[in-house]
């Protein structure tokens, strides 16, 4: 860690190198070391710092952005003359640009003593853990890894924040021949990526899915892992909370906005400061982060503005700038769907017929308007007999629209798990759903 200091040094010499340029810079360190391991062997040990610096700059209106990694000052002549250029050479926005008020808020260190210690016999540790719970017959591939991020956005106008944080992950396929069981996690202390008990959890499935059987594709009651819900809502609210998007009436938003959409247990919260997310506390614009309400009580309650599209729509920034390249771009990144009323296990005695689905594979969206998804399953997917999962089911490619698919939630567990997620970490319940659609089957 560069720690505070070096960031207050940094934001003099800005303000020392753009006396005559109005600017909006994002400093960062991110120090990440991880360990892959491949056929229940450690096979790679990796450490590295990268240093980036984005600048956006305004000058009558116009806006330009440069990056680098070079901290130095040469290294901040260099962005002010290409900055200098691109301005001369750009044309006005088509609305009234300004740069973000200043926000006033202490130094944020949530970097916990765990990451400050950590090492890579510690992530070995972590592995033998997994290692054990294999036993003779199941292949480990997957990684552990632990990062410092420190995050200072700072500018012209008199901001300067400063944030440091730390987070832990895993992801373990667990392989038996060619059957797999598949489980991840993401947190911000080690105790909470339940390594043990989530490894046991992909060797079980890995064991279990070794003879497979085809179903016809069609309608099921299915019972989704906390993988596939992130995944499902992660596609959500990529795709539905955009404000930008909302405001130029090309999302479904403008149709589902404010409307019942699920059952009264159905809560889904931004939420950079639940017990197992890692701690975004600002944007990148500094805007204060703040739990926010997605969908509450079933109610799809918000879309989400960044400062680019505040200033074009009128609107108050949110705090969900994620982009100074795309300054019109929003989403939340610190995903939270609350657990419901009902347990894992009588969700699963209660289902006669249907089928669990442990994560998806290969997701995309097939139509943004109508919030629909596709995606194959993946990685311990079996049938529910009689209350009781039982043979594995070859995989099959999926198509939902996620408006149809909330109102078909049956069930929501109270146990909740952190993932790791494609691009954020998420946390998520396990979900009952009926008359999820199966398209086809797969190879």
């Amino acid at each position: 860690m560069r720690g505070e200091n070096f960031y207050r040094n940094f934001f003099r010499l800005m303000n020392e190198h753009f006396v005559d340029i109005k600017f909006l810079a994002v400093i960062s360190n991110v120090e990440s070391a991880l360990t892959r391991f491949a056929n229940s062997r450690i096979h790679q040990n990796v450490f590295e710092r990268k240093n980036n610096v984005s600048v956006l700059a305004t000058k009558d209106n116009k806006v330009a952005i440069a990056t680098s990694n070079d901290l130095t000052t040469s290294g901040l002549r260099s962005i002010k003359e290409k900055l200098q250029g691109m301005l001369e050479s750009s044309t006005p926005l088509d609305y009234q640009f300004k740069l973000p008020e200043p926000t006033i808020g202490y130094p944020l260190d949530n970097v916990t003593e765990d990451a400050k210690n950590f090492s890579p016999e510690m992530r070995a540790s972590i592995f033998d853990k997994i290692l054990h719970a294999c036993g003779e017959d199941i292949q480990a591939f997957g990684y552990v890894s632990d990062n410092v991020t420190e995050n200072s956005v700072i500018s012209s106008n008199g901001m300067f924040i400063y944030h440091a944080y730390s987070s832990f992950s895993f992801n373990f396929v667990a392989v038996k021949d060619s059957a797999s069981g598949y489980v991840s996690s993401s947190a911000k202390n080690i105790a909470d990526l339940d390594v043990e008990k989530k490894a046991q959890r992909a060797v079980e499935f890995a064991k279990m899915s070794g003879e497979s059987i085809e179903i016809e594709p069609g309608l099921y009651t299915v019972i989704l892992g906390p993988e596939a819900v992130a995944d499902l809502f992660f596609y959500f609210s990529y795709v539905c909370t955009n404000g930008y998007m909302h405001e130029l009436k090309m999302s479904p938003s403008t149709r589902f906005l404010g409307q019942k959409i699920g059952p009264d247990d159905l809560n889904v919260y931004d939420d950079p400061f639940h017990p197992v997310q890692i701690p975004f506390a600002y944007d990148l614009c500094g805007k204060k982060r703040e739990k926010t309400p997605v969908i509450e009580n079933g109610i799809f309650k918000n879309v989400f503005y960044s400062h680019g599209a505040a200033l074009r729509f009128g609107k108050s920034p949110t705090g969900h700038t994620i982009s100074l390249e795309d300054m019109d771009f929003a989403m939340p990144v610190n995903l939270v769907v609350e657990g419901g009323n009902n347990s894992l296990e009588d969700m699963i005695a209660q289902t006669k017929e249907g089928i669990y689905i442990n994560r998806f594979h290969y997701m995309n969206v097939v139509d943004p308007y109508e919030a629909m998804f596709t995606g194959m399953t993946r990685d311990g997917t079996f049938l529910i007999e009689n209350g009781q999962l039982t043979r594995a089911v070859k995989n099959m490619r999926f198509n939902v629209k996620f408006f149809e698919f909330t109102q078909n939630i049956e069930a929501i567990s109270k146990q909740i798990e952190s993932t790791s997620g494609e691009y954020f970490p998420a946390v998520a319940p396990f979900m009952k759903v009926r008359n999820f659609n199966f398209t086809s089957k797969t190879a």
